[in-house]
């Protein structure tokens, strides 16, 4: 199995998806996404999300009031005491500058955080950073490193920030 990296830009942390041109809110549901929404979907996204889903599993973050439309992804696995998250990405319309949507990589985070607690793992998760994105990942979510390498995990209090942040019951 190739050895990939997180390299996605944590923008905002809130308990919704920002539209920048209509300037409003959109509530999010994560759901897990079919083989066929993959297969048809991810056409143009950056990894092979048809068969990331062959060794993970994969959910879809969507817009409440647009359920069509996939506005990220992400592929965890269960391990012995926490999540790990092998791939995020946004859709391709929400990445860079002029990016649609806002707050995408933060919900499919808390997620992450919200699973791993509901499994018994106290909300801890795990996953590998770009070098050039460790600190962004310890300012924006509260991860640290573990030891000298590029491996970071979120904790418990910072997992229930993320959670409680996105998840209002």
């Amino acid at each position: 199995m190739k050895k990939r990296y997180i390299s996605i830009q944590i923008d905002t942390i809130s308990n919704s998806i920002f539209n920048k041109a209509e300037n409003k809110e959109y509530a999010t549901e994560v759901l897990a996404v079919s083989h066929d929404e993959l297969k048809n979907d991810t056409k143009d996204w950056n990894f092979n999300w048809v068969r990331e889903a062959t060794d993970y599993q994969v959910y879809k973050l969507i817009a409440i009031e647009k359920p069509t439309i996939i506005q990220g992804l992400i592929s965890v696995e269960e391990q012995r005491g926490f999540y790990f998250v092998s791939l995020i990405e946004n859709a391709p319309f929400n990445i860079g500058k002029e990016k649609e949507y806002v707050g995408v990589a933060s919900n499919l985070f808390a997620f992450a955080c919200k699973l791993s607690k509901e499994n018994g793992y106290d909300g801890f998760v795990v996953f590998e950073a770009k070098t050039a994105l460790i600190e962004h990942y310890k300012k924006t979510l509260g991860a640290q490193v573990i030891g000298h390498s590029i491996r970071m995990f979120i904790d418990e209090e910072n997992a229930e920030k993320l959670i409680s942040t996105h998840f209002k019951s």
